[in-house]
């Protein structure tokens, strides 16, 4: 080389730092990954808080490379046989369920406790619901007995919960009086019909399935309280009390006393752990526009969100985590879930949440793998505000394509093609309504 071109080298290199140090701070491409939140009916409210969840994972997915679907299902124990077997990643389940499945009780009874199961997040309150028909004269819980009952569907959260009441109450199901059968959809048409004096249902609130039978057909919720529900709560500790706000609802202009399970999220132990810090990361750095894309998610909060002791942590969930700033709402009141709303009617919305794909619903199944495991607990750290996006890094699918459409993956689970999503203000992502009222389940 001539000397005169080697005296240009220092030069060129110091001009080229800049440059250099610009690319090296150009984050690299996550390799993707895809996980599926099991949620439940179109109408309810788990099924928009995992379009919420896979919203706000959906769009950061360049960072952080985690695609996200969701699925509509029966609910929790649809849920938990989906997770057992790989057909989905995360779930949605309601916490009296999440207990009887880690100690092999309730619908898990004569099943060896599952020992894979892990907390992740612990998400709104779901309150026991009892819906009266207009014509039913029934006014307070003791009204019910004898009455035409529906407890809920064969193997669903609604019949744990609601049998859970009974034994408290001293009651048999033989009390009540057989109600017409119904078919999954439309178990509680029968509030408007005439063919059904009551109704149990685990939910969220507002939920737009009791909007429907309040409004078309002035169905009541009837309080749930006394003596027998008071020892109920003292001996089981995943219950605890809880009031549906007033005005959720049309004709309903008190808060009704009820008491309530929480919305636990959930995954196996075999889930990687990137996959489960960039979650927490991304709903962490986002937490009041999750807090707004349901109503029953606005009084949610950082330390409300770490998960109880039913369950242990999830390993992803266990690292240190930065300084706390809270970023919810604040005057929110303490209802089930719900900030109280002026009541809305009905809404067509029939899609989920923008950015969310979306699967059709599983049939429930209670089965569980067996694992004779012992289940501990751990303490999460607190949801913060200011993480960095984790990368993920394993790969178990395709990149999506340049419309943001995802093809399908080699993951189990995963959706086959995006759909559009509700308006984030709507009371629930639900299919349009016809004759028919779906169960408001979740």
């Amino acid at each position: 080389m001539h000397p005169r071109a080697l005296r240009h080298l220092p030069r060129l290199s110091l001009a080229a730092l800049p440059w250099l140090a610009a690319m090296l701070a150009q984050p690299l491409s996550a390799t993707p990954a895809y996980v599926t939140i099991g949620t439940g009916a179109l109408n309810g409210v788990y099924y928009p808080t995992g379009g919420a969840i896979c919203r706000l994972l959906n769009d950061d997915s360049s960072n952080h490379g985690l695609h996200c679907t969701v699925q509509s299902t029966s609910g929790s124990i649809a849920n938990l046989a989906a997770l057992a077997k790989g057909d989905i990643q995360l779930a949605l389940v309601q916490s009296d369920v999440l207990y009887h499945a880690a100690h092999g009780s309730g619908p898990f009874a004569g099943q060896s406790p599952n020992a894979q199961l892990r907390s992740l997040l612990r998400l709104h309150k779901e309150s026991l619901t009892l819906l009266a028909s207009a014509t039913s004269n029934i006014t307070t819980l003791a009204d019910i007995e004898g009455k035409r009952v529906d407890l809920g569907a064969p193997n669903s959260g609604d019949k744990v919960t609601s049998r859970a009441l009974l034994d408290a109450m001293g009651w048999q199901e033989s009390q009540f009086a057989v109600p017409p059968v119904a078919s999954a959809g439309n178990r509680l048409e029968g509030l408007c019909n005439g063919t059904l004096d009551a109704a149990f249902l685990v939910a969220g609130h507002p939920n737009q399935g009791i909007g429907d039978l309040t409004g078309r057909c002035q169905a009541r919720l009837i309080p749930i309280e006394g003596e027998q529900v008071d020892k109920l709560l003292n001996q089981y500790p995943y219950y605890e009390r809880s009031r549906i706000g007033a005005n959720l609802y049309p004709g309903q202009t008190s808060s009704v006393a009820t008491f309530a399970v929480t919305a636990e999220l959930v995954a196996e132990a075999s889930l990687p752990e990137d996959q489960v810090r960039t979650l927490r990361d991304v709903l962490s750095r986002n937490l009041k526009q999750f807090t707004r894309l349901h109503p029953a998610l606005t009084t949610l909060t950082p330390e409300s969100m770490q998960a109880g002791d039913i369950l242990p942590l999830h390993p992803g969930m266990l690292d240190a985590a930065p300084t706390l700033l809270p970023d919810a709402p604040s005057g929110a009141e303490a209802t089930s879930g719900a900030l109280p709303t002026a009541p809305s009617a009905p809404t067509s919305a029939a899609t989920p949440l923008e950015g969310a794909e979306v699967l059709p619903e599983q049939p429930a199944g209670a089965t569980l793998p067996a694992s004779s495991d012992a289940v501990t607990t751990e303490q999460a750290p607190a949801l913060t505000t200011l993480p960095t996006p984790t990368e993920a890094r394993s790969a178990q699918g395709s990149e999506p394509d340049a419309a943001g459409v995802t093809p399908p993956s080699a993951a189990k689970g995963t959706a086959q093609a995006p759909t559009e999503a509700p308006a984030p203000g709507s009371p629930s992502g639900a299919s349009p309504l016809t004759g028919e009222t779906p169960a408001p389940a979740q």
